[in-house]
Formats: structure tokens, C-alpha cells, sequence
């Protein structure tokens, strides 16, 4: 399954319970979806993120960052957390295909939570688990 296929997947699953998705369709790399009250959200699909792809997300949009748990990500999470923990709408999706391992974190909340000087090793922590190499 590719990361759109999951993403629609994932959307669809969610709405299971919140029976408020109007519309999806796929789009360049994207996964645009409308829900009822007016409220929209883009989901971005990419094997390896890229900054200046993420970038382009503007601050009011609720935008979702699709893409597969390896060390590239990590380390651009990490050293971009500055700008993604100051984009109150903006969540990461992490998926590792070959154990169905995800983990998610939207930076906006988790920098309100999490102690700074802690922070990388417990991203790491996260990371580990998902790549099923956490030393539990």
C-alpha cells in the first residue's frame, strides 16, 4: 500500500466514528479533504519529507505530513523543530509498512509538554519504538 492509499485509508477509518468527511480526492502527491461545518484539511504524502515542500503549507491550514518512519525524516523533524512546533495546525504521520507501526505527533502541543532539554531523546524513544528497536 502506498502512502496515499494508507493516508485515504486512515482518513476514512477516523471517520468511522466522526461521520463528518464530506468529500477526499486525491491530488499531486496530496490527500485533500472537506468536512462538514466548512472545515478542510491536506494531507501530504511523501516517502522522505522535504522543507521546502512542507513550506509551502500555510499557517491556517490544517495540514497532516505523511511519511515513512526512517532516519532522513527523523533527523529533519529534529532539526526543523523550531518551525514545526510554531504551526499550531500541523501534525506528522510516521509509518513503518513493514511492522503497521505509526506514530504521530503534532510539534505545536508536544513542544507545551515536553521538557526541552529531554526532548530529542524522547522523539528518539519514539522513533526507536516504531522502527521496533526500543530497548523496553
Amino acid at each position: 500500500m502506498d502512502l496515499k492509499e494508507w493516508t485515504v485509508h486512515h482518513v476514512k477509518q477516523k471517520d468511522m466514528i466522526t461521520r463528518d468527511l464530506v468529500s477526499y480526492k486525491e491530488e499531486n502527491g496530496k490527500v485533500l479533504c472537506e468536512y462538514k461545518e466548512g472545515r478542510k484539511a491536506v494531507f501530504y504524502c511523501m516517502e522522505n519529507l522535504e522543507l521546502t515542500k512542507i513550506k509551502t503549507s500555510t499557517d491556517n491550514e490544517a495540514a497532516t505530513f505523511v511519511s515513512v518512519c526512517n532516519e532522513h525524516n527523523f533527523k529533519l523533524l529534529v532539526d526543523n523543530w523550531d518551525l514545526f512546533k510554531t504551526k499550531q495546525n500541523w501534525t506528522f504521520i510516521f509509518l513503518n509498512p513493514d511492522l503497521a507501526e505509526k506514530w504521530v505527533i503534532k510539534p505545536f502541543i508536544h513542544a507545551k509538554i515536553a521538557d526541552p532539554a529531554t526532548l530529542k531523546q524522547g522523539l528518539r524513544t519514539m522513533y526507536d519504538t516504531c522502527m521496533g528497536t526500543s530497548k523496553d
